[in-house]
């Protein structure tokens, strides 16, 4: 089954965490997946053109992931983009996990996640794309 064309985007400096986030995302059907690895020059190109949801990691050089989010939330292109934070360091949100959770436009999920813990959180986050899946 695939999905009508979705756009992510996955902002992380690891490619092979990348790799391994595409490789997910086109086992659902969603082929269309463009890759960040430096938030600095992502985030204009997020801000002027955003996709349908952003996969964003936190702990990254140059600017957080968490800045980057703040710039995004900022922005009225990008104040309802659908956001999947991410780290292998959950004790680095401390103190920003209740604002995290009162935003109802992003999910945390720590690092590795599952296809099925990646499932259920597009279907949280984007539940347009389960009703309207193709054949």
């Amino acid at each position: 089954m695939r999905l009508p064309t979705r756009h992510v985007a996955v902002l992380d400096d690891s490619s092979e965490f990348q790799h391994l986030v595409q490789v997910m995302f086109n086992y659902i059907g969603i082929d269309n997946v463009s890759q960040w690895t430096a938030s600095v020059e992502a985030l204009p190109s997020l801000i002027e053109s955003p996709p349908d949801l952003l996969v964003l990691d936190v702990m990254m050089a140059g600017m957080s992931g968490l800045t980057v989010l703040a710039h995004l939330r900022a922005a009225p292109a990008t104040q309802q983009l659908p956001v999947i934070v991410c780290t292998a360091a959950v004790n680095s949100l401390v103190g920003d996990e209740m604002r995290l959770s009162h935003d109802p436009y992003t999910m945390v999920l720590p690092k590795p996640f599952t296809l099925d813990e990646l499932q259920a959180a597009l279907q949280r986050l984007v539940p347009r794309w389960n009703a309207q899946k193709s054949t």
